[in-house]
């Protein structure tokens, strides 16, 4: 219709490719159009670009809140595959909450520099 054609110009560019501008349009969004007939006074509707940005941005919120749901299931999943990571049988002992490494410095004076690095010592006695 020459509705469509204008919105679509006015939109996406005066291009001829039927796709609206999105990919993968498996579901059409559509707008309540209502003609005004000679003599009849302007209503108070909101106009279809008002419409379709209302309804679009309904998708983007619902997309948004998908998105969100399934970030949530990946996080779950990777808490539970990282939980069988840890020291030994225990699972995640000995690490830090932090996924930051531990830093840790050796402070010595110059005496104890030929010293460095450490070596072995004699055994210890229990």
């Amino acid at each position: 219709s020459d509705i469509r054609k204008e919105l679509n110009e006015k939109l996406f560019g005066n291009s001829n490719n039927n796709n609206n501008g999105l990919k993968n349009n498996t579901e059409p969004i559509y707008a309540q159009v209502n003609k005004k007939k000679t003599g009849q006074a302007t209503s108070p509707e909101e106009s279809i670009y008002a419409q379709v940005a209302k309804k679009v941005s309904s998708k983007i919120d619902q997309l948004n809140e998908a998105t969100l749901a399934i970030n949530r299931k990946i996080d779950r999943i990777n808490k539970i595959a990282s939980a069988g990571k840890g020291v030994g049988g225990f699972s995640g002992a000995g690490r830090s909450a932090s996924p930051e490494p531990i830093y840790a410095t050796i402070d010595f004076d110059e005496a104890n520099q030929a010293g460095f690095p450490l070596r072995r010592s004699a055994a210890v006695n229990d």
